[in-house]
């Protein structure tokens, strides 16, 4: 009887590998030994899937790449440790009558997949996943059922509370089980927030209550209340992880902490204020590896790119994009430079913090507190032959001179400024004592912009007047939106908004203008997304609206 064809055949069968590659891959093996598949990897040879795949038509097996969250049953997966099911490559995540599906990437090894089996008495169905997939699925649902208002009960303040949290390094905020209560209520607590992709936590002491709130695309939201004593347990650990002194209460302090998510590793800034009633901490989350976003993703309709494009690319000039702080104006300006990214450019950033990394930038933070502001920052770089220079923000006169000088020696200047619409910018630094001419001169655009929430797409209902309402469901965490998107109002300083500046005419003059000169108001801009299906009326009258 003829044996079946093995790894090494049905991969240059199946056209994944070529014989020659094989044959080096079998002499390797014959010389190193280890697993022909692992050498094939480490070669790069094939892909992980691929070579998973044959390898479950070997087995025969069924094969999968994903499966949807909502065919996995928690109560089995979470039956094992984290770092045992990571260690050996397999999840549990259904019981039929007849056997427990279990996920496996290794069906031979025996052990950890008898121990499921000897569990549930029952047997085993088992379907073949690649390593790299049953990481994700574990990284995106494992604890994905913990609620931390579970673990409250069983909150206590221990005696050895102090001891049990002198080592701090990173800390994986998924892998809480062999945890003290406090340390396991913090990882779940910032496990959820990451979860439901807030951007902060907010730990608020009353007389009688602790209330904990995340900020979810830009509003904040209840999650949890716990006893009012368990308050200086919990912020006595959230000041160990950022470093900060524990027996200081009276004065501010500011820390911070890396926690792992999963493959993630996300920085935490951490805020601890006295207020009336204990200390109130802000715990502000930031994935510095998160993919950054294009102006299109942010919501910037064609006609407005298209102009922007031509600001952007000009040799020399001061941009600026305004808004009040959260409206996503450093986002726009990472697209800006992601946009004219060139190698015969020699792009430089001056943050403060630098909140994501930038590839292809030269990214300066600055350190007020050493006396190394965005002015002085700003002065020495110029010694570093620039292109274009982006300042985080123009906060001051003596920076707002610096960044004048800088667009008119032949350097192009990305910068915010707080003002409400586009048209302020120009009046706002005339404000700041920079001469009416040198702003006419050097500015070459402002952008306004704020943020709405997006309607979830899995459950926004129609209305009458055809557009779209929030519903709410399981996705979007009952809020009925999902993500936020930018509004722009983009006014180009052309040569008759220029001679306005210059001489100081009032701001309805220089608004009007622009909008005769095709500008849209962020409103308009709003309501063309509500049109689309994107947001709703609500949140454009929200945030375009409120205190006008």
């Amino acid at each position: 009887m003829k044996s079946p064809p093995r790894i090494g055949e049905r991969l240059v069968a199946a056209g994944l590998v070529t014989p020659a590659r094989r044959d080096l891959a079998l002499k390797r093996q014959s010389d190193e030994g280890g697993r022909f598949g692992d050498i094939l990897l480490e070669e790069g040879l094939v892909q992980e899937a691929d070579l998973y795949r044959i390898l479950a038509d070997q087995w025969e097996l069924d094969f999968t790449l994903s499966i949807p969250a909502r065919e996995i049953d928690l109560k089995h997966l979470e039956t094992f440790p984290l770092e045992h099911l990571r260690r050996h490559r397999f999840a549990p995540i259904q019981e039929t009558p007849e056997a427990i599906v279990v996920l496996t990437s290794e069906p031979l090894v025996c052990g950890p997949l008898d121990e499921v089996a000897l569990k549930y008495g029952k047997p085993l169905r088992l379907r073949v996943m690649p390593p790299f997939a049953i990481l994700a699925l574990l990284n995106e649902n494992f604890g994905r059922g913990r609620n931390s208002g579970d673990l409250m009960e069983d909150l206590t303040i221990e005696g050895e509370f102090e001891e049990d949290l002198e080592h701090i390094q990173i800390e994986d905020v998924l892998a809480s089980a062999n945890k003290a209560p406090v340390i396991k209520f913090v990882n779940t607590m910032i496990f959820q927030a990451l979860r439901e992709r807030a951007s902060d936590i907010h730990l608020e002491p009353s007389p009688e209550t602790f209330r904990i709130r995340y900020r979810i695309d830009g509003v904040l939201f209840e999650r949890f209340s716990p006893p009012r004593s368990l308050h200086a347990p919990i912020i006595s650990r959230i000041k160990i992880m950022g470093s900060l002194d524990i027996a200081e209460r009276r004065l501010p302090q500011d820390g911070k902490v890396r926690v792992r998510f999963g493959e993630r590793e996300v920085d935490i800034r951490i805020s601890c204020v006295p207020s009336a009633h204990g200390e109130r901490v802000v715990l502000r989350l930031l994935d510095r590896k998160s993919e950054l976003l294009t102006l299109e993703q942010m919501g910037m309709e064609s006609d407005t790119l298209r102009q922007f494009d031509i600001l952007i690319h000009r040799p020399n000039g001061i941009l600026l994009v305004t808004g009040p702080t959260g409206s996503g104006k450093t986002t726009t300006l990472y697209g800006a430079i992601m946009r004219i990214m060139s190698p015969d450019l020699n792009i430089i950033t001056l943050e403060d913090p630098v909140e994501y990394e930038l590839p292809g930038a030269n990214q300066i933070p600055v350190k007020p507190r050493i006396g190394f502001t965005f002015a002085s920052g700003l002065r020495s770089i110029l010694r570093q032959d620039p292109d274009v220079i982006m300042v985080g923000e123009i906060r001051d006169v003596e920076t707002a001179g610096m960044a004048i000088q800088a667009g008119l020696t032949g350097h192009m200047v990305f910068s915010t400024l707080h003002t409400n619409d586009a048209a302020s910018a120009g009046i706002r630094l005339i404000d700041m004592e920079v001469e009416p001419y040198l702003v006419a001169s050097t500015l070459v655009g402002t952008l306004a912009q704020r943020l709405v929430r997006k309607l979830c797409t899995a459950c926004r209902r129609p209305t009458e007047n055809g557009m779209y309402a929030p519903a709410g469901c399981e996705i979007c965490s009952g809020t009925g939106f999902s993500g936020r998107l930018g509004l722009f109002e983009l006014m180009t300083v052309e040569e008759e908004i220029a001679s306005l500046i210059s001489e100081r005419a009032p701001l309805d003059k220089i608004r009007n203008t622009a909008v005769l000169r095709g500008m849209r108001a962020l409103f308009e801009d709003g309501m063309l997304k509500v049109r689309e299906g994107r947001t709703s009326r609500e949140e454009v009258e929200r945030v375009c609206l409120a205190g006008t």
